[in-house]
């Protein structure tokens, strides 16, 4: 059976390419399908999460100029995509490979559910999410501007309601393991990139509930 073989010092430093071509045909043709892979292995060990994650490698189709920073596999309740729903992604850009939560400005379904979330449980929404790694919230999903988890403040909270509540922002929590670490040059990423995500798992199930789950959807 394949399994997932790991990222190459290569791999990161591909983020670095300047030229658009050059850059997208190395995604496209290096880490494209080792992020593929990682997803089939990822996706049925998941069972933590009470129904099944379809794995979704990110495509990068509408980019005509400016060559991505990071790429990544996405995990959804839905066979069709991951965009319009609370999801995780497992990443790699030029420093780190990332595992984050993600609920994108597009996700108009569970956006809603999410926010009430936060607001009832206020501080512990934070505090449920355990891992040995730093835990951060961000600004974007793609990492900018990151505020440790450790640290939240009420106000801090308020803040980030206010900002997740606006039509073109989203809500991102996650962690990383940097390129230097040899996890991420073995098959072991699979298990570890299993356990982070079950440890960031309260904020998906408070957002996803049982009905809204439309494994065709």
């Amino acid at each position: 059976m394949v399994q997932f073989p790991g990222f190459t010092v290569e791999d990161f430093e591909a983020f670095s390419i300047p030229e658009f071509h050059d850059r997208m045909f190395y995604i496209r043709s290096r880490i494209r399908p080792k992020l593929a892979q990682l997803g089939d292995d990822v996706a049925p060990k998941l069972t933590a999460l009470g129904h099944p994650l379809y794995p979704h490698t990110a495509s990068h189709a509408r980019r005509r100029v400016n060559p991505p920073d990071d790429t990544w596999v996405a995990f959804s309740r839905s066979l069709r995509g991951y965009k319009r729903y609370a999801h995780f992604e497992i990443g790699v850009d030029r420093e780190q490979v990332f595992v984050r939560f993600v609920v994108k400005p597009e996700g108009e379904e569970d956006k809603p559910a999410l926010l009430r979330h936060l607001e009832v449980s206020g501080l512990e929404a934070f505090r449920q999410l355990k891992d040995p790694e730093p835990i951060y919230w961000y600004r974007d999903d793609h990492g900018h501007d990151p505020v440790a988890a450790i640290d939240m403040t009420l106000e801090r909270l308020g803040e980030i309601i206010n900002h997740t509540r606006k039509k073109s922002h989203g809500f991102t929590v996650g962690m990383s393991i940097l390129r230097t670490n040899p996890l991420v040059s073995s098959a072991q990423l699979v298990a570890q990139s299993v356990n982070m995500i079950t440890h960031l798992s309260p904020l998906y199930l408070h957002t996803v509930s049982e009905e809204l789950v439309d494994v065709h959807g």
